[in-house]
């Protein structure tokens, strides 16, 4: 059995409000500035809660944004496909970037990424500076979709090296599944979730609760029961 973790979000607001859920940008090889999308998002009364269940299960993706990339710019489009972290032993999946009639895909070759990461080779196919095509992450959603959780705008000849870590916020929003979010307000303004260190680390289940001023509580928990 695949290992599953669980955040449990609570609404003690005192009144309804809506919920996103973000996943922490993974480590990019290059430099090149990461960009965090909206992964989840519900509508949540007062009193009422809503799960997010995910595994260990991460996707290399490729897409496009119809303007340069910047908080608001929804991303909509795109290809995935399921990738297998690196370990001491075996190397991680790696897949190579192709554009085909404007548009992004990827097709897995010779695994060469290094341990606990994927990888990503482009070639020379796009046009520099690239602020069209978007390489990442992407995690199945709540409508059992994969949809992108974090991505960069890459270069030409580039080999990027993703190591994904299972850290995550829920925070008060009105932005929809896609939109690409400024990472310091969300991080600094919202609940923090993070099974990969600290008080997190080990456990499979997550309390998030939003008290009547406004602040998150976390509780985690070494499972449901």
């Amino acid at each position: 059995m695949s290992t599953s973790y669980t955040i449990s979000v609570e609404n003690q607001r005192g009144e309804h409000t809506n919920y996103a859920v973000f996943m922490d940008p993974p480590e990019f090889t290059g430099g090149q500035q990461p960009w965090m999308n909206v992964w989840y998002t519900s509508f949540v009364p007062y009193h009422g809660n809503f799960e997010v269940r995910t595994g260990a299960d991460f996707y290399a993706w490729v897409g496009t944004v119809p303007t340069t990339p910047a908080p608001g710019v929804v991303v909509t489009s795109g290809m995935s496909l399921l990738a297998r972290l690196g370990t001491t032993n075996t190397p991680g999946s790696t897949f190579d970037k192709k554009i085909i009639q404007s548009f992004p895909t990827i097709t897995e070759i010779t695994p060469s990424a290094i341990p606990g990461a994927y990888e990503i080779k482009t070639g020379t196919d796009f046009t520099v500076p690239n602020n069209t095509y978007l390489v990442g992450l992407a995690k199945v959603n709540n409508r059992g979709q994969v949809a992108p959780v974090a991505s960069i705008a890459p270069l030409n000849n580039m080999n990027v090296q993703i190591t994904p870590k299972m850290k995550f916020f829920i925070s008060e929003s009105q932005q929809v599944a896609g939109e690409i979010v400024d990472y310091g307000s969300i991080a600094r303004d919202g609940a923090t979730i993070d099974f990969s260190s600290g008080e997190g680390q080990g456990k499979f289940y997550a309390r998030v609760v939003q008290n009547t001023d406004g602040r998150f509580t976390v509780t985690y928990y070494d499972n449901y029961d």
